[in-house]
């Protein structure tokens, strides 16, 4: 990506960075009607390289273009947004649903759905301020217009699709996960350690943020909760999304934030916890970050974790876990495995 040379024919403003592309002539003015809704006067930030794309197919080309235009938009704002996988709307007053998924669990097809009657914020990437704007990204929907031709999907602007407009600033409300599969439960409430978990695989350079975890985890109490969708068909869901807007939201629950902390070593013969990004500890459960993996730890988990705020040896981790939770005729084998397995999984280190 470059800031340099001719400025662009077209800028699109995206995620509120204004991003050139450039080309011009019939594929200037195609991209143009693609992305009507994200022009902008403003110079670029910078420009997109199309040099390696290598294709004189329109719809590659295009699809091509979007994807360029989406990462140079998440690099500009990485380490300062949360950025998901995400499909957004929101209602007149500006109160955002966001429907978040990985690849193939129907982001797209909700968003166009969901936007016949809440304005289009984006099909795909949504991003959050810390104040919990949402900033658009009125990018080009990729979709499918010959069923004869299943994998060919077109880039179309979101007014050839006749989705309605956003009102001027919106800021997120309601935050729901879709579950495409087999079971039509519907909207199921979200424990906030699996949620956090969730949103997590579905996010980009979150790492880069100063308390990550904390940082969803306060998004999610600002918004009532999460929700999981568990679906087949997203049309029959309909009324209840658009719904969940006016749904009463859910009283934060109590936490515990655990930052970061500089390396205290590994003393002779104890056990320590692998340095750590972040942590957030609820009443039965623990969302830790280790590098950027996340875990969510329960019942004796939690409690060797947290005991090891200071080195540990076994023994004495098995005395608190007795005194805890009552004496056991295998609590040195339990332990013992729960320390492997968290060993193995990156979040404490053996004795040296």
């Amino acid at each position: 990506m470059s800031s340099q040379g001719t400025p662009p024919e077209v800028v699109v403003d995206a995620l509120g960075v204004p991003i050139g592309i450039p080309v011009s002539g019939e594929a200037a003015a195609r991209l143009r009607r693609q992305w009507s809704r994200a022009l902008t006067d403003r110079p670029a930030a910078t420009v997109v390289d199309l040099e390696q794309i290598g294709t004189e197919d329109d719809v590659a080309h295009d699809y091509a273009v979007t994807s360029r235009v989406t990462l140079a938009a998440l690099d500009a704002t990485a380490g300062l947004r949360i950025n998901l996988h995400a499909g957004a709307v929101a209602d007149d007053e500006g109160r955002t649903l966001v429907v978040i998924g990985p690849s193939g669990s129907g982001k797209t097809t909700a968003v166009q759905q969901l936007a016949r009657r809440l304005g289009y914020l984006s099909d795909e990437t949504t991003s959050v301020d810390e104040g919990l704007a949402v900033h658009p990204h009125p990018k080009p929907l990729s979709v499918i217009t010959d069923r004869d031709a299943p994998l060919v999907k077109h880039s179309l602007s979101p007014d050839d699709l006749d989705l309605r407009r956003p009102p001027p600033s919106a800021h997120l409300h309601r935050i729901v996960l879709l579950h495409r599969g087999d079971t039509d439960l519907g909207l199921v409430p979200l424990a906030p350690a699996r949620a956090i978990a969730e949103i997590v695989a579905q996010t980009s350079s979150l790492v880069r943020l100063e308390h990550p975890v904390r940082r969803l985890a306060d998004t999610i109490d600002a918004c009532g909760g999460a929700w999981a969708l568990h679906y087949r068909e997203l049309a029959d869901w309909l009324d209840d999304l658009v719904d969940l807007l006016d749904v009463e939201g859910r009283p934060p629950p109590p936490r515990r934030h655990h930052p970061s902390q500089a390396d205290t070593g590994r003393p002779p013969g104890a056990w320590t916890r692998t340095p750590w990004r972040d942590a957030v500890e609820y009443d039965d459960e623990l969302v830790l970050m280790v590098d950027s993996r996340v875990h969510v730890l329960a019942g004796l988990g939690v409690v060797l974790w947290l005991a090891l705020e200071a080195p540990r040896t076994a023994d004495e981790l098995v005395a608190e876990v007795q005194e805890l939770w009552g004496a056991h005729p295998d609590a040195v084998t339990l332990v013992g495995d729960a320390l492997e397995l968290m060993v193995a999984e990156g979040m404490l280190r053996p004795p040296a």
